[in-house]
């Protein structure tokens, strides 16, 4: 029997599965036939670089030369990095010659080296489409690097993920698979009369791969809106109540909450929730936020996450998108003046740049030996939590919050 309460919500249920033509042309879509989606090569970052050093090879069978090495280099050095391994200006990349080019997948768990001896230059890529890494991997990444190329003096790292989230690396160039999709449609616009067109065909669907990947789909970002603005508490109720996570990670979590008080997905569907992702902020810190309105993980701009990777158990508190470029460059330098204890780390590149979407303000990590032991990965997370400081950063992120003007909690900003 369905309490009273519950009617309503349940007939809306009903009304948006039973004949929902928006909800078929969703499903249809989202079936249409792709060769990539057949292999799994969207689920896997193996796959997407294997499929990205063969278009970053100048002489594999796509024809197309250096082009594409040249137009990605190119938008990579358009970005910001605070240590530069390179003298390198775009105009070098543009009117270089890439030809001698070798591409490497997996060298020394690298995902891809690109080394031109002639040009006396390296390209080097952390392809991270679903899981972030460390700073000490990267730094490790950039040594094994210079030692096994000691002459070559233009060296150019670059962590790679779905929106460009921000390195975790001074010396890295942050690039997104948006930036990828963005030069591989300019090159299909421009070039298909020259293709071979089996070439043309297979980069047009790795392309439609990238748009559903990175949500860069506009027929299916307009259904998607149309169906929540028609169907919005439906929604709103099967993502609150039928996303389940039985992860141990999620395990220790809920009893970790026995402890604290915190807003998740539970609470706000907006919080992202998997077996290896779980996103929150405190209920202390809610009252001074407002929402935000670009897409991201959590609702607020500033959010938590456990994040399980391997071996490690991560904690991440990150600053997220804000429409405002401005009122969120004044944000972080307003973190950074106030940060008397020194308990954030902001890098000299995010007080300036506008078109920033992600800064990580804190990361700690600790070690978990048995991910299937729901016990062992709670007490490893109390561990975790007590070296992140995390009382300690939130009554001075409380602080940041009540002297700096956000808007106020009912707005987006």
């Amino acid at each position: 029997m369905i309490n009273e309460n519950h009617q309503e919500l349940y007939q809306k249920i009903t009304r948006f599965v039973a004949n929902n033509q928006l909800l078929d042309r969703l499903d249809s879509k989202l079936n249409e036939f792709n060769p990539f989606k057949v292999l799994k090569v969207d689920q896997f970052e193996i796959r997407h670089s294997n499929i990205l050093a063969w278009l970053l090879d100048p002489n594999e069978n796509h024809s197309l030369s250096d082009m594409i090495l040249k137009k990605l280099s190119a938008e990579i050095l358009c970005g910001d990095v605070l240590t530069k391994n390179h003298d390198l200006q775009i105009t070098d990349i543009l009117l270089g010659s890439f030809h001698d080019a070798e591409v490497l997948r997996e060298w020394r768990n690298i995902d891809i080296l690109v080394v031109s001896k002639k040009s006396n230059f390296i390209l080097f890529i952390e392809n991270k489409v679903h899981a972030g890494l460390g700073d000490h991997q990267l730094q490790k990444y950039l040594n094994i690097v210079r030692s096994a190329y000691p002459s070559i003096q233009h060296v150019i790292p670059v962590f790679l993920t779905l929106d460009g989230e921000e390195a975790p690396h001074s010396g890295y160039y942050s690039f997104s698979h948006i930036g990828i999709l963005d030069i591989l449609k300019a090159i299909l616009e421009t070039n298909q009369d020259k293709m071979n067109e089996k070439i043309f065909d297979f980069i047009s669907y790795y392309a439609k791969t990238l748009e559903v990947l990175t949500m860069q789909d506009e027929q299916l970002i307009n259904l998607c809106r149309e169906i929540y603005k028609h169907h919005r508490d439906a929604i709103d109720a099967i993502v609150k109540y039928g996303a389940v996570s039985t992860s141990t990670l999620n395990q220790a979590i809920d009893i970790l909450k026995g402890n604290i008080s915190v807003i998740d997905h539970s609470v706000h569907p907006g919080f992202h929730l998997s077996d290896k992702e779980h996103w929150f902020i405190p209920e202390s810190i809610r009252g001074n936020m407002p929402e935000i309105v670009g897409p991201w993980k959590s609702p607020y701009p500033f959010t938590y996450f456990f994040a399980a990777q391997e071996e490690r158990l991560f904690l991440i508190l990150e600053v997220g998108p804000i429409q405002d470029g401005q009122l969120r460059v004044n944000l972080l330098n307003h973190i950074v003046q106030s940060d008397s204890d020194n308990l954030f780390r902001i890098r000299a590149a995010a007080l300036t740049n506008m078109s920033a979407r992600f800064t990580k303000l804190r990361t700690r990590s600790v070690d978990i030996e048995d991910w299937s032991d729901a016990d062992h990965v709670f007490e490893r997370m109390n561990f975790l939590m007590n070296e992140f400081k995390f009382n300690e950063v939130n009554t001075v992120l409380d602080g940041i919050l009540r002297g700096f003007n956000l808007g106020q909690p009912n707005i987006k900003i």
